[in-house]
């Protein structure tokens, strides 16, 4: 019986006030905070999208006894609601933290702690539809072949895997977006990711032997005001998401000279690593004077987006097993 990976003491590390976890490059928290900008998110996608999913699968799922994953599940918004639309239909969710639901849910839905880089933890051909998004900041770029990889082996002949994606990148980036989006591209390239992974997946879907019928759709999300409640609901997510990563971004911006060092003297004060003397009492106030200047570089980007009438091209990509 397949059983989740509790997590230890360790698994967790806390930083900006958030909480992350110890064992991924997954740079984002996994705190209540995380937990409600992706569930906002999830009804922003399926809005924008008119739907949870591209693929043509509608038919197995209404018929029942349909076997449903969903890979680095988060806290399982999509599940929810999919296992409440199809209730004669198996779902399974699985994400390395456990921020996912295990008290109130359909009883159609299970959920399990695991970590997809060590391979997933069912037997080949098991899944009618097999379903991923939004994690091009979660593996680098040998891992993404070996994640599509084991995606394609749980599937069954005949099956469906989706990826939903989209690259770090706005159309009508000003100058805001241009240096908190290129801070974020640095990081991911340090860690060996690649911010512009869509092409990538096209690729290897595309020309994957064991594929057939491979297809793709593709959405503007706009961002800001001028496109009403979705451009707001959507810049609200990306900035939520740029103050998640608050401290790994200033950082970079603190190298790049785009906020200031701080003087205080103190060897081992700097951005994100607040010293305190052996009362508690915090050495240098320069976090409360970068707090304000990030958040700032925030609402900078937000009004940006709105000018430049911004959008966020976003991709679904599918294909049947053979």
């Amino acid at each position: 019986m397949l059983k989740s990976r509790k997590p230890s003491k360790n698994s967790f590390r806390y930083s900006d006030g958030r909480r992350f976890h110890n064992d991924t490059k997954y740079i984002m928290p996994n705190d209540d905070e995380e937990v409600d900008r992706l569930q906002m998110q999830h009804f922003l996608y399926r809005n924008i999208w008119n739907g949870n999913y591209s693929a043509p699968v509608t038919e197995f799922l209404e018929r029942g006894n349909c076997k449903v994953l969903d890979v680095g599940c988060g806290p399982g918004t999509w599940l929810l609601d999919m296992s409440t639309t199809y209730q004669g239909s198996t779902f399974i969710g699985i994400d390395i933290s456990p921020i996912f639901p295990t008290g109130i849910k359909p009883p159609n839905l299970t959920f399990y702690a695991t970590n997809v880089l060590k391979g997933l933890p069912f037997p080949d051909n098991h899944f009618d539809f097999v379903y991923m998004r939004n994690l091009i900041i979660a593996f680098t770029e040998d891992e993404w072949n070996t994640v599509i990889g084991e995606l394609i082996r749980v599937v069954k002949p005949g099956g469906w895997i989706e990826l939903m994606e989209g690259n770090l990148e706005f159309e009508g980036e000003g100058a805001c977006a241009q240096v908190l989006l290129g801070a974020f591209r640095s990081i991911l390239r340090s860690n060996s990711m690649n911010p512009k992974i869509c092409s990538q997946i096209y690729t290897f879907l595309s020309t994957s032997p064991l594929l057939k019928s491979f297809s793709f759709k593709e959405k503007l999300i706009p961002i800001g005001k001028w496109a009403g409640k979705i451009g707001e609901i959507a810049s609200q997510d990306f900035c939520s998401l740029f103050l998640a990563v608050r401290g790994a971004i200033c950082r970079v911006l603190e190298d790049e000279r785009v906020i200031k060092g701080c003087s205080c003297g103190i060897k081992e004060c700097h951005v994100g690593n607040e010293v305190f003397d052996k009362d508690g009492k915090n050495l240098c106030d320069h976090e409360n004077r970068w707090n304000e200047e990030y958040a700032e570089l925030v609402k900078e980007i937000a009004r940006e987006c709105n000018e430049e009438k911004a959008n966020y091209r976003h991709y679904r990509f599918f294909a049947q097993k053979i």
